[in-house]
């Protein structure tokens, strides 16, 4: 099994508000169950569909900036930026005029993603 691998290794997945990279996952690089592990990109002025997970998440910001509502709270965000959204809890990624967000997501569980 490959244990070792780079972020180039990974193909985008393609969504209508974001790319993602999964290294972990259903549909990661390695096929895992209980660990969901990548990065995701979304564009300017984008916000992502608000939804939840049956898991709790964490999130970091390489680079960028914007918001995030969670819950129906809005809190700024930006590069260097840790977001904890636990499990439940409705979020929804927002980005700035002139700026692109990148995050490092990780979670653990078997996970539904509701809309």
């Amino acid at each position: 099994m490959k244990q070792i691998f780079n972020e180039k290794d990974i193909k985008k997945k393609i969504f209508d508000d974001r790319w993602v990279k999964f290294a972990f996952g259903s549909e990661g690089i390695i096929k895992t169950e209980s660990l969901n592990m990548g990065i995701t990109e979304f564009s300017k002025e984008k916000t992502s569909l608000a939804h939840k997970h049956d898991v709790d998440e964490a999130l970091y910001i390489i680079s960028g900036r914007g918001s995030v509502e969670v819950d129906g709270e809005t809190h700024s965000i930006k590069t260097g930026d840790y977001i904890y959204v636990a499990r439940g809890s409705s979020h929804t990624i927002i980005t700035d005029k002139n700026s692109k967000l990148r995050i490092f997501f990780v979670f653990s569980g078997t996970t539904k993603i509701n809309y």
